[in-house]
């Protein structure tokens, strides 16, 4: 059996985008491999790769996504999970959201550095959006809810944890750099 990249996200970090984008470039003729969001595929895999994204944009996203549960609940996820990356950094192979949405480039040249996989495919943003609605992920695209993403922004940096999400975020942009 094919041995997939595998992705592990906190939700609204760009994790299907990302692995539609892995998909087209490197296993076209395969069923895609959506992702997970659990602290479990971190810890249980060898090799993993994980997306992430800054906090406010994130946790906004996901609470207005299905979550729409408490904001503090919402920022516990993002410390445990985020946690986790830190605390398996040596088997995870970062993907930063502001780079891998707008430059596929980084994308190839992340799996052939962690991976040695290389690919003559070339696919375009708009090309993974229009598999991601083939796929029937549409709700995974962004969405015209400006307003209420801004109401939640405004919230987030008075609710207790959230600075903490900002330091681990930073020292996953560190770790990103470093590597």
């Amino acid at each position: 059996m094919k041995e997939f990249l595998i992705t592990s996200g906190f939700p609204r970090s760009g994790s299907t985008y990302l692995n539609q984008a892995l998909h087209l470039l490197y296993y076209p003729n395969e069923e895609p491999n959506w992702n997970r969001h659990t602290v479990v595929a971190i810890e249980n895999s060898n090799k993993i790769i994980v997306p992430f994204r800054n906090p406010l944009d994130c946790i906004a996203s996901w609470h207005n996504y299905p979550s729409q549960g408490i904001l503090e609940s919402d920022i516990k996820f993002y410390i445990r999970f985020h946690t986790a990356i830190l605390n398996n950094i040596s088997k995870v192979v970062l993907m930063d959201f502001d780079f891998f949405t707008k430059d596929i480039n980084y994308i190839n040249d992340k799996v052939f550095k962690n991976f040695g996989i290389t690919t003559s495919a070339y696919v375009t943003d708009d090309e993974i959006k229009q598999a991601m609605l083939a796929n029937d992920k549409e709700i995974n695209l962004p969405r015209n809810n400006q307003e209420e993403l801004d109401l939640v922004k405004q919230a987030l940096p008075s609710v207790a944890g959230f600075d903490q999400c900002v330091k681990l975020y930073n020292q996953l942009k560190l770790h990103n750099f470093s590597r």
